[in-house]
């Protein structure tokens, strides 16, 4: 098998291994399979088929992905290809607002219940941010599913998005009708990707916080059930087009009877202007035979303001999305926006020690200039976690000094909310 393997985990019964998703060997792909196991276990997915594990690999293979695991001993009593833990990642880009970053993108992070409180994922998520770090990568960021996990390896909540339900019966009006010389088309999923995948493209150099989509975001839109793991036949897609008749959103929708009435469930609506997403909301509301929506939406969607009743739109609830983890100040800071001419000292507490010192942010025409600094004193003080949260302005300077985060006299804080907060509004409408 030509996987990599270290047995030091600090437990003698465990081996570490990074697969080799280029071997056909009969262990290696034993462990791949495995690995996609335990990951389904973990999240409460079916066992994948043999076709649901060669789109996948597929996919992996496109991405370049790390996959580790972490696998009992095979002389132990039931020991077999499923690991105990995984870790994956893969890398894209971020929009920053100033820049198109590339980011390290962590995801299917699992430990067994059988192997909790050992220490695992902490040694694979402290050696992967060594690795990110040697490998010149400034973020690291991720998707959570429990939210008291993460900060510990000094990851801090970015970006935020709604789960919403929208009455689209004829309560759905819009103050102004978009008249911008669009429209929108219905396609099919084996002739629609290209339209998306332009609208997209749109979409990410536009938006602050965009994550580019991997590449399993082209199977599921050409029809193919990810959780499912078959063809999608009531998935349906229409694709936005603008006056120049160039792809400017989409939205894709699956229709399904509940309580003896029809819900449209938004899955993906991308729109590269407000007036593209709101043209795609009236389709929506204009869908046959069903009076409601719902969906996931950033926080700070024009809909419920453009609408003559607010009330149309309902928030059930507002998880958190992207989370950032710097692991390189003065690249980070230099790839993000800034919004008022300065120079501060800002000391930066990291326990894993990949963020932490003092450094000098100086600020000219909308961009910083970051440095080490020694012998001096901070005029602000922060720690990791809390830098993530503020580096795509998702979360602004004074809400983390009221919450006693962010410390320094108050000139200084007043000083350094001018130059930090600022922009639109993160937007990150990919799921990882």
């Amino acid at each position: 098998m030509s996987s990599d393997t270290n047995t030091d985990t600090g437990n003698g019964d465990l081996d570490v291994v990074t697969l080799d998703l280029h071997d056909e060997s009969e262990d290696t792909r034993a462990r791949v399979r495995g690995w996609v196991e335990a990951v389904h276990r973990s999240f409460h997915e079916q066992t994948p088929s043999e076709e649901h594990l060669e789109k996948w690999l597929g996919v992996q293979r496109g991405e370049g992905a790390v996959l580790r695991g972490i696998w009992e001993q095979p002389d132990l009593p039931l020991a077999g290809p499923i690991p105990v833990a995984t870790f994956g990642y893969f890398d894209k880009h971020l929009n920053t607002g100033a820049s198109m970053l590339l980011v390290r993108m962590v995801t299917d992070v699992t430990v067994s219940p059988t192997h909790r409180r050992r220490g695992l994922m902490r040694r694979l998520m402290t050696e992967h941010l060594d690795e990110a770090a040697r490998d010149g990568l400034a973020v690291a960021v991720l998707t959570a599913s429990e939210g008291s996990i993460y900060q510990r390896f000094g990851f801090g909540v970015a970006t935020s998005e709604q789960s919403v339900r929208i009455d689209t019966s004829a309560k759905f009006r819009l103050r102004r009708p978009v008249d911008d010389g669009g429209r929108v088309v219905l396609v099919e999923a084996s002739s629609g990707w290209d339209s998306m995948r332009t609208a997209y493209g749109r979409f990410h150099e536009a938006t602050r916080g965009s994550l580019e989509r991997p590449g399993y975001y082209e199977t599921w839109l050409r029809g193919y059930d990810w959780e499912d793991q078959s063809e999608n036949r009531a998935q349906r897609i229409a694709v936005r087009l603008d006056a120049d008749g160039q792809p400017d959103g989409f939205v894709v929708w699956a229709v399904k009877e509940v309580d003896d009435a029809y819900e449209v469930g938004v899955r993906d609506l991308i729109g590269v202007t407000p007036q593209a997403r709101l043209a795609l909301w009236q389709f929506v509301a204009d869908i046959d035979l069903a009076e409601v929506a719902v969906a996931n939406t950033p926080n700070l969607d024009p809909l419920p303001l453009a609408l003559v009743d607010h009330r149309v739109v309902r928030v059930r609830q507002r998880p958190d999305h992207v989370w950032v983890r710097v692991l390189d100040v003065p690249a980070a800071l230099a790839a993000r926006p800034w919004f008022a001419d300065d120079v501060l000292v800002v000391r930066v507490r990291d326990p894993l020690r990949h963020a932490d010192g003092l450094f000098t942010v100086g600020v000219a025409d909308g961009r910083a200039d970051v440095t080490a600094a020694e012998d001096t004193v901070a005029d602000v003080e922060l720690d990791v976690e809390t830098l993530g949260a503020l580096y795509l302005g998702g979360v602004r300077v004074q809400g983390l000094v009221d919450a006693g985060r962010v410390t320094g006299s108050p000139d200084a804080l007043e000083r350094f909310a001018a130059m930090a907060d600022g922009g639109p509004m993160p937007r990150c409408a990919t799921h990882f």
